[in-house]
């Protein structure tokens, strides 16, 4: 396993050299969807359940944001994330329309 970490941390970066800026997206809007599963813990299955449920259709209506912060120069990633943050964040509810997480920079 300590091998793949490293092999597919190359890849990426072999592909973001290529210009495969879809594949990177992809990649780490998957990562973004795992945090948030780890964040829910295992002992909240209903938070794991919506955000397996809900994520990608968050992520596509955050689109606009989520281009702008990967493609965006070092000085403006701070405010591009936190509005994607924000609106993801909101995004992803439970039964009762209430969002799983805050977004809390600090």
């Amino acid at each position: 396993m300590r091998i793949a970490r490293p092999t597919a941390l190359l890849g990426v970066c072999l592909l973001g050299l290529a210009g495969c800026n879809e594949v990177i997206n992809r990649a780490s809007a998957e990562y973004l969807k795992y945090s948030l599963r780890e964040v829910c813990g295992e002992d909240d299955p209903a938070c794991i359940a919506a955000v397996d449920a809900q994520f990608d259709d968050c992520h596509d209506k955050s689109r606009g944001e989520w281009n702008a912060y990967m493609n965006s120069s070092l000085t403006d990633q701070d405010v591009l994330l936190e509005a994607y943050s924000l609106k993801i964040y909101a995004c992803i509810v439970d039964e009762n329309g209430e969002p799983w997480f805050v977004y809390d920079p600090s």
